[in-house]
């Protein structure tokens, strides 16, 4: 089978038990699926893995014009290897004006043969509109199985091409304490994306990114690619 044959009939099989969400019209939810094949995954500037596929699962129920709770089901296994992760996360994000977004995450991760253990993180972020075109954000993570802090500042930026088409392209530097040993400046990191839409529900999004460390660390530089497919319900 190829590969988008396998990623179709997954949408294919999970598609009548997520319909439900469409016939509860008073409530103001969301559900996305995506399924992704990468050639390495990379965590926090932590390779991870080699040649791997994951799929995600996950919910936005609106709370009010300005708040929202993001729900979310996630499961990645190396394609010739050992390593797999499987996480659940809740979020909170609140607009508090037109540029600005601030919000808090709670997500449990469940590793196996992996560098970076099992556990708990705590998350808060912020995201802020600098143009139409530019969004700068930060993200403070506290993780409790690895007993260490991550912090990560990047930049965004995205361009419509056509009615179906656009580019995002995002960068950004990270800093960690008690991280596998680690402290101080951990990675520059980059990521470009074409993201095209085949209708208002389904669309497919190729990318490439890097992570090069920044510090006399034990890890490698790394750069990979990708492929995203996205159905929303």
């Amino acid at each position: 089978m190829s590969r988008r044959a396998g990623i179709t009939a997954i949408f294919t099989a999970l598609a009548p038990s997520l319909l439900w969400a469409e016939t509860e019209e008073e409530i103001p939810l969301g559900i996305e699926a995506v399924t992704g094949l990468r050639s390495h995954y990379v965590h926090r500037g932590f390779e991870l893995a080699d040649a791997s596929l994951d799929f995600q699962l996950e919910a936005e129920l609106s709370l009010s014009n300005h708040s929202s709770l993001h729900f979310g089901l996630s499961h990645l296994s190396e394609s010739s290897g050992d390593f797999s992760e499987t996480s659940i996360y809740a979020e909170y994000t609140h607009d508090f004006s037109d540029k600005l977004l601030l919000g808090s995450s709670l997500t449990y991760r469940d590793r196996s043969s992996s560098l970076l253990d099992s556990g708990i993180d705590l998350g808060f972020f912020t995201s802020y509109e600098l143009h139409k075109d530019w969004r700068w954000r930060n993200q403070f993570q506290i993780d409790f199985g690895e007993s260490g802090f991550y912090f990560a500042s990047e930049l965004e930026w995205s361009q419509v091409l056509s009615e179906d088409a656009f580019v995002t392209i995002e960068s950004g530097l990270s800093l960690i304490s008690d991280y596998q040993d680690r402290d101080g400046l951990n990675d520059f990191y980059a990521r470009v994306s074409l993201t095209y839409t085949l209708s208002e529900q389904v669309s497919f999004t190729p990318f490439i990114g890097a992570s090069v460390q920044l510090d006399d660390h034990d890890g490698s530089d790394v750069a990979y690619a990708g492929l995203w497919f996205e159905v929303i319900f």
